[in-house]
């Protein structure tokens, strides 16, 4: 096996663990969202929108908007802690994760927490920085919630039939609901973003090893035409397209180090030097690749039951945490810790 091949295998496992980490951040920003919402609620349903006055509604409003604006502030701290938190870990990972794979001693350098953190928010993701991404969501629950309500009342509706289309149905998804998948969709992608910078912030340290950098993609029923013609494509360390390139998006990437050749090491093992290479990882995808972790790895995945299904055939169709399980930050680090010490053990 190749050393590309040993780093894919690392990243896909490591992947795993990542999107259980988002999940539990995606679960404690909700859950500070629903205060928001109680909010929201409360002072609607203190008012009858009906025998309102203009003056009154723009005092509603106003009151609104400052709810919102407050509630939004843990918030926004809690996701700019996340984003500091896992790029400062990513970085480390990606550094141990060379020195668990590559079986020659090489000078990997680890870059700094705070140039990691730096580039993250400074490195634009469709047109907007980081921070303006997560900061943006309060301003899009208030536009939403005041177009409701301003409609609301010039079409005369009643305070009753304002509330349901904010709070929602059964059948249709309202402004409230709308605001949670928003911001579920920015904390899983604002994550996702800050884990590629990290890597491409080694990737850019470690230049002088590493020959590109490989495009992985998941490949299952949601992943999207642009991540498919991407995957397995390779592009120079310091340059190219990188990750997240859409909302969701659950792309990464991994390094390919230059071949014991192009780094002119010698007196160093035949087999040592055939792995090293120089060459991408195999064609190999999710699916693929959870075939060969073993029956235990399989059920901590996808669940014991799941797992079952998935061996006797049953395709993935989706790459994420299929058990359920959440990892807080710490979690992920000593989960990954211990997979790496047992690892070692075995060897």
């Amino acid at each position: 096996m190749s050393i590309a091949d040993d780093i894919l295998d690392a990243t896909l496992r490591h992947s795993i663990y990542l999107e259980r980490h988002k999940a539990k951040t995606v679960r404690d920003i909700l859950a500070l969202l629903r205060d928001v919402e109680g909010a929201i609620q409360a002072d609607l349903l203190r008012v009858d929108l009906d025998a309102m006055s203009r003056r009154d509604l723009d005092r509603l409003l106003g009151r609104l908007r400052k709810s919102i604006a407050d509630g939004y502030e843990p918030i926004i701290a809690l996701l700019d802690s996340e984003i500091k938190g896992l790029g400062e870990y990513e970085g480390q990972w990606q550094v141990g994760m060379f020195r668990n794979t590559v079986p020659v001693r090489l000078d990997f350098i680890a870059p700094a927490a705070e140039q990691i953190y730096a580039a993250a928010v400074a490195r634009p993701f469709q047109g907007l920085l980081l921070r303006e991404w997560y900061q943006g969501l309060p301003d899009g629950q208030f536009r939403r919630l005041r177009a409701a309500i301003r409609n609301g009342f010039v079409e005369g509706r009643t305070t009753q039939q304002i509330v349901r289309e904010i709070i929602g149905t059964k059948k249709q998804a309202g402004i409230i609901e709308q605001s949670r998948r928003g911001a579920e969709a920015a904390t899983r992608t604002a994550l996702a973003h800050t884990a590629n910078v990290a890597r491409n912030e080694v990737y850019r340290a470690n230049k002088v090893l590493i020959k590109g950098v490989e495009w992985v993609s998941t490949l299952d029923g949601r992943t999207t035409f642009q991540c498919m013609a991407l995957d397995g494509k390779m592009f120079p360390a310091d340059s190219g397209p990188r990750p997240p390139v859409h909302v969701n998006c659950r792309s990464s990437t991994i390094p390919v180090l230059k071949s014991a050749k192009q780094l002119g090491l010698k007196n160093i093992p035949k087999s040592t030097r055939a792995s090293m290479n120089g060459q991408v990882s195999g064609e190999l995808n999710y699916d693929a690749w959870l075939r060969t972790q073993g029956n235990a790895f399989q059920d901590e995945v996808l669940g014991p039951t799941r797992a079952d299904l998935f061996r006797a055939g049953l395709k993935m169709d989706r790459f994420v945490d299929q058990s359920g399980k959440e990892l807080t930050l710490n979690q992920l680090r000593e989960t990954e810790a211990a997979f790496w010490a047992k690892a070692k053990a075995t060897d």
